[in-house]
């Protein structure tokens, strides 16, 4: 497999006076994962003054990205990137990177991939049906002995 780098451009804050440029804030971010039975989103977001940009570097293909961008009154910008896998088993045990780049400045935010413990609903469904057999079965036979020793003299 090949590994992918993915930029989420961030444009340029409009209407900032270059006499006055806002002062700059280290950017704050986080790296986190949902995993679904049939899907994977993969989420790093930023917050920065001026604005970060968010790359990416995933191996593998078949996934969509999106970005949200939000100015905040006090000059910082929010950068959110979403990766959406439609393939989620392609990416169990790989490594997620996600580089928030600021200024001459790169963050680093890394997350492997774990399965976890997938609910399906037939699976569910039979587990349900099977313990309520069991119950229903165990009845049966504790009503019968019982009934058998109360017919013996």
């Amino acid at each position: 497999m090949m590994d992918v780098i993915i930029v989420s451009s961030i444009p340029l804050v409009l209407g900032r006076s270059q006499e006055s440029p806002a002062s700059e804030s280290l950017p704050t971010g986080f790296l986190h994962y949902k995993l679904f039975e049939d899907h994977l989103n993969v989420t790093c977001s930023a917050n920065a003054r001026p604005a970060p940009m968010i790359l990416w570097n995933v191996s593998g293909s078949g996934f969509e990205n999106s970005t949200e961008i939000i100015y905040h009154p006090n000059g910082t910008t929010s950068v959110t990137s979403v990766l959406h896998f439609k393939d989620p088993k392609s990416q169990v045990g790989k490594q997620l990177i996600c580089l928030v780049k600021h200024l001459e400045n790169v963050k680093v935010f890394k997350e492997t991939v774990h399965k976890g413990f997938w609910f399906s609903v037939p699976l569910l469904l039979s587990i349900v049906s099977l313990i309520i057999l069991l119950v229903l079965i165990s009845i049966l036979l504790y009503w019968k002995r019982h009934r058998h020793q109360d017919r013996e003299p």
